[in-house]
């Protein structure tokens, strides 16, 4: 009987490749404590993560994608980004995932939101809200 998940497409191994580099340098730069030049990395790398999510997840491999969920939303984190990290939590949570990697995602999730919480608010005139949200 053949595995019901079809393999690695070209663009998705191609995508994954390139999400490893930049990965790789946003880490180096964030241990040796250069976050400001580390934060366009980890958005680049957040990025990435969230093309191949859904990329996975239609060949079959939903563990995977969210997986790769919880990559971006770290990532977004580390970027100061924490609202898209909320999301991706969240989006991480309605995917299948192991019991103990859920726990830890809820945690994740529960430490982001109360950071989100703390986060110094901006100013209502800096935000831009279209006609129907307005």
């Amino acid at each position: 009987m053949s595995d019901p998940k079809k393999q690695y497409t070209k663009a998705l191994k191609e995508a994954m490749r390139r999400k490893s580099e930049i990965l790789s340098k946003a880490q180096a730069f964030w241990e040796i404590g250069m976050r400001e030049t580390a934060q366009p990395l980890w958005l680049s790398a957040a990025t990435y993560e969230e093309h191949i999510a859904p990329m996975l997840d239609a060949l079959g491999r939903e563990l995977e994608g969210a997986m790769h969920r919880i990559s971006a939303a770290s990532c977004y984190e580390k970027a100061g980004d924490l609202s898209r990290a909320v999301n991706l939590y969240r989006a991480a949570l309605s995917s299948p995932l192991r019991e103990d990697t859920r726990e830890e995602v809820e945690n994740l999730l529960s430490a982001c939101l109360i950071a989100l919480n703390h986060q110094p608010s901006e100013s209502t005139s800096s935000i831009h809200l279209s006609p129907r949200w307005g």
